[in-house]
Order: C-alpha cells, then sequence, then structure tokens
C-alpha cells in the first residue's frame, strides 16, 4: 500500500475571484450551498435594484466551493455544468485544483465526512456562535492525505458507482410515493359526511419540558412533532423523557392510535398517521391529537390514507388558521366541520386501505434499504480515506473491460 502524503490545500488548490462587477440592467444568478455535502443550487436572481451589492463572483464548472458560515455543518460542494455562469458573494470561496495532483471529485469526498465537518466547526471563528466563519486561510492551511492520481480515481469511481445505487433506489421509491398519492386520491364513491360525525372524541396532548436529547432505550420519551407525517409514522422521532409525572396515562401512545399534528407549517399541518411499533412509555406532545373513532363506522386506516389525499389535505389546511404565516393551527370545531367520503360498508374501506398499504410495505423496504446503503457507503468512504481498505490495480484492467 502506497503512503499518502499529507498535503496542505494552498499546493493543491487555487482560490479564484472572478470579479463581475454590478450594472443596471443586468441580472445575476446567485448559488447558494446546501448543508451537509448537499452542494451548490440556484438561490434566487437579483439585479442593482434587488440587491445592495457592488461586485459578485462569476462561477465555473469544476470548482470547488464551500460557504464560510456554514462550512462546519458541511457546505461543501463542486459546480456542475447546469450552474457555469452563475455568481456568488464573498461568502462563499471558489477554488480550482490542480488536477495533476488532486481530483476536485476526490476533495469533494473528503468534505463529505461528518467528522471533518465536526473539526471544522471547533475552529471556525467569529464574534458569535452563529457567525463562525471557516476562513480561506483557514482552508489553505488544511492538511489532507493524498493518494496518487490514479487512487484517487479508483476511489472515486467506486464512490460514484454506490452513489449511482442510492439514486436509482431513490428514484424508485420516489415513484412508488407518486404511485401511493395517486392510489389515496381513488377514493371510494360514497356520501360525505362531517368528520365530527365518525368521531368519538379528540384528545390533547401536554407539553412538558425536555432537554432536547435523543430517546434512550426502554426510558420514558414524547414524541416530536416529525414523528406525524404524511401518512406516516416514525416512531423514532422523539426526545429523551427524564420526568413522565407531568403526564398521564391518557397522554400515553398505542399501536393503532390514529395521530394528527393540530399546528404546523402549512403545507405540514394536520398530517395524519396510524402510530406503529410504539416503544412503552411513549406519550403525546400538546401539538399532536389523538382522534377515537366510531370504528363500527370508519376505520383508523381508512382515515390516515383518505385525509393524506391530496384533495382532503386542501381541505384540512383551508381550515387552518394562525397570525404567524410560517406556523397553522387547525381546531377542533372546525376539523370537525371537514366532509369526506366514508363507504357504508367497512370491507369498502378495507380494500382501499389494501391497495394502499400493498405500495407503503414496499416503500417501507425501498427506504430500509436505501438507510442500509448510506450506512454503508459512510463507512466504505471512512475505510477507503483512512486506508483501511485498498483498491486493488486489477480494477483498473476490469474497468477497462467493462467499458
Amino acid at each position: 500500500m502506497s503512503e499518502w502524503a499529507p498535503t496542505r490545500l494552498s499546493d493543491v488548490t487555487t482560490q479564484v475571484q472572478d470579479v463581475v462587477r454590478v450594472v443596471d440592467g443586468e441580472s445575476y444568478s446567485l448559488l447558494g450551498v446546501r448543508l451537509y455535502a448537499g452542494g451548490p443550487f440556484r438561490r434566487e436572481t437579483v439585479t442593482s435594484e434587488t440587491s445592495k451589492a457592488t461586485r459578485f463572483f462569476r462561477v465555473r464548472s469544476g470548482q470547488f466551493i464551500y460557504n464560510r458560515l456554514f462550512a462546519g455543518k458541511g457546505a461543501f460542494g463542486l459546480v456542475g455544468p447546469d450552474l457555469e455562469e452563475s455568481y456568488v458573494s464573498n461568502e462563499f470561496p471558489v477554488f480550482d485544483c490542480d488536477r495533476s495532483n488532486l481530483l476536485p471529485e476526490f476533495l469533494m469526498l473528503h468534505f463529505r465526512q461528518p467528522q471533518v465537518w465536526e473539526g471544522i466547526e471547533r475552529v471556525s471563528t467569529g464574534t458569535t456562535a452563529s457567525r463562525n466563519r471557516w476562513k480561506e486561510s483557514q482552508f489553505n492551511d488544511y492538511r489532507i492525505a493524498l493518494p496518487s492520481l490514479v487512487e484517487q480515481r479508483r476511489i472515486v469511481d467506486v464512490m460514484a458507482a454506490v452513489d449511482a445505487q442510492i439514486l436509482a433506489l431513490s428514484e424508485e421509491v420516489e415513484a412508488k410515493a407518486r404511485t401511493l398519492s395517486a392510489l389515496r386520491a381513488d377514493v371510494p364513491d360514497s356520501d360525505e359526511v362531517s368528520i365530527s360525525s365518525i368521531v368519538q372524541r379528540i384528545d390533547s396532548g401536554k407539553s412538558v419540558q425536555t432537554k432536547g436529547e435523543e430517546p434512550v432505550q426502554g426510558k420514558a420519551r414524547v414524541l416530536k412533532l416529525s414523528a406525524v407525517q404524511l401518512g406516516w409514522f416514525d416512531a423514532n422521532e422523539a426526545k429523551r423523557l427524564d420526568d413522565p409525572s407531568g403526564y398521564t396515562k391518557t397522554h400515553l401512545v398505542c399501536d393503532g392510535d390514529l395521530l394528527i399534528t393540530r399546528s404546523n407549517t402549512p403545507e405540514r399541518v394536520g398530517y395524519v398517521a396510524v402510530a406503529v411499533d410504539v416503544p412503552p412509555d411513549t406519550y403525546m406532545p400538546d401539538l399532536i391529537w389523538r382522534i377515537r373513532l366510531d370504528e363500527s363506522r370508519c376505520l383508523a386506516s381508512y382515515l390516515e390514507h383518505l385525509l393524506s389525499a391530496n384533495e382532503f389535505r386542501a381541505r384540512i389546511t383551508a381550515s387552518a388558521s394562525g397570525t404567524n404565516k410560517s406556523m397553522q393551527k387547525i381546531n377542533k370545531k372546525s376539523f370537525g366541520t371537514i366532509k369526506i367520503p366514508v363507504p357504508d360498508t367497512i370491507a369498502e374501506q378495507e380494500a382501499y386501505v389494501a391497495t394502499c398499504d400493498a405500495v407503503i410495505e414496499a416503500i417501507r423496504v425501498g427506504k430500509a434499504e436505501l438507510t442500509s446503503l448510506r450506512t454503508f457507503r459512510s463507512a466504505l468512504l471512512t475505510s477507503l480515506l483512512n486506508q483501511e481498505i485498498e483498491i486493488p490495480e486489477s480494477y483498473d484492467s476490469l474497468l477497462t473491460e467493462v467499458s
């Protein structure tokens, strides 16, 4: 195994500042950089009338870019061909790589590691924690273990193959999600009734102060708002509850409970999901309700799918209100007046549910595979960059044969 030489980034990269003066009558497409190695994206288009800036910096395809303010949260990326001729402010340093020694894609792989972000966060400086910056001088002094170009290319190729699998599986899951949306919209033909006519009561949760820490197995927990998603329940979205004395048994969440978010962002308020795989001593917060149905007339699973369909989501959001545009609330009275189709027979509801559930299960399997593949990707990248795994030279000849 060849030795990888620790190399200062200033020896293999060059900061590029292609200054463009802002002039009247011209528009400038500005980039941002997503957190957690999400890469650059078109953020907004500005003119001299909508921006106070007097200059921007032009970027080109293949350049390495990061956000000085959020480097500690993984705001790194490569400029793609689709972002050619876009612009950034001076908060987004841009670098060319010396391709005779460093592949931009290899550099990006290094900066996709959470442990790297953590180290950068520790050394970032500023007047306040929220204004900490990882400055260009720190980037230049940063050292990276650099293998030969041949070895870099092998690592980049292998990781690209894994990323291609992740992308393909993600697209497959998204396609199934679109199918589920279409199936949910295909509701049985029946007369519409008000939700209040099939609801026996709605239980409220309770707000109790927590430290916001991750839950501990076997210990009490309280659900986060994000536990109730669009027709999905995620029991892992919870916080540790050190002192459950503020709750009673009426606040406990059990498998089969139909939950709804009573307050959330406009696009998420009124999300409905049936609780599944709920750990013991899981409690309901004040922003989530439990809907107690007359299940001789309406199944919880039927209402879960029905109220996740676009048409009925729109009815819920239309009933929401709030002075804060970023957060909306529903109340029990207005929610109860919403009209929904409820088939007379449970068998009709069960048929609708079974069709939707079949796709739900396929999505669950796909998401589990995605989680496993992403975990594998992270472990593989760490092992490759730590030289715990070496890609043999035979890989090159194999690649040649395949191509």
